[in-house]
């Protein structure tokens, strides 16, 4: 029997429709046993209904995993309440760990990537999105050495991030938001399902990277050289 670990990293616009879709699709796999971490540090808002979908108010984390957990019995649920940081990092991931990480800025993907490169086995695929236009990263580990390119190797943005964590920013900042559009949200959560599919099922490690856009409804797959 195959063991799954998967952490979903992110509840927000990607995250909370992603964790629906990976839940519908291992609670029914055979021979699989299967493990789900959710974390995150932040509560739903109503502001935010328009796209994210939790059944009441309260931490993300904690309100998924207790409707996900009824809804699907054959997954051992689990909730982290807590942002990552270089603190909480290492109680989140483990080695073997499926990483799904759905968050919207980049200092949290460099800690995630960075910490990554430190293990031995570990599968991370990033999803994120500005207003219609998108990408997903996977960056894939096996006994010690990268199958594919960490998620800063091609991005600058991610290898010297220039924003902060959420729990660096002010009530303020956090509440101006940039604007999202939910088909955009879906479109990243649909792709990292595919990706996961590929890896993880299927254990296709050649691509590291799609990108897709909504208004021209196309989406581009690339294969990354790995960079010493």
């Amino acid at each position: 029997m195959k063991n799954y670990s998967v952490v979903i990293i992110g509840l927000g616009g990607i995250g909370s429709i992603l964790c629906e879709k990976i839940f519908r699709f291992l609670n029914y796999l055979d021979e699989v046993k299967v493990n789900v971490t959710l974390v995150d540090g932040d509560d739903f808002e109503l502001k935010n209904h328009e796209r994210q979908e939790f059944s009441m108010l309260g931490n993300k984390a904690e309100v998924k995993a207790n409707d996900l957990k009824y809804k699907f019995d054959q997954i051992s649920v689990d909730a982290i309440p807590r942002f990552v940081n270089p603190y909480t990092i290492e109680e989140i991931v483990k080695e073997k760990d499926i990483v799904l990480l759905a968050v919207d800025n980049h200092k949290t993907r460099n800690i995630v990537s960075n910490y990554c490169k430190e293990l031995r086995d570990v599968t991370l695929i990033s999803g994120g999105n500005e207003l219609t236009d998108g990408n997903v990263q996977i960056y894939i580990r096996r006994g010690g050495r990268d199958l594919t390119p960490d998620l800063g190797a091609y991005h600058p943005e991610i290898q010297s991030p220039r924003d902060r964590t959420p729990e660096e920013m002010s009530c303020e900042e956090l509440s101006k938001s940039e604007p999202q559009l939910y088909f955009t949200n879906l479109g990243a959560a649909t792709l990292m399902c595919w990706v996961f599919y590929n890896v993880v099922v299927k254990e296709n490690y050649k691509f590291s990277e799609v990108y897709f856009d909504i208004l021209t409804m196309l989406s581009d797959s690339k294969v990354r050289i790995l960079t010493k």
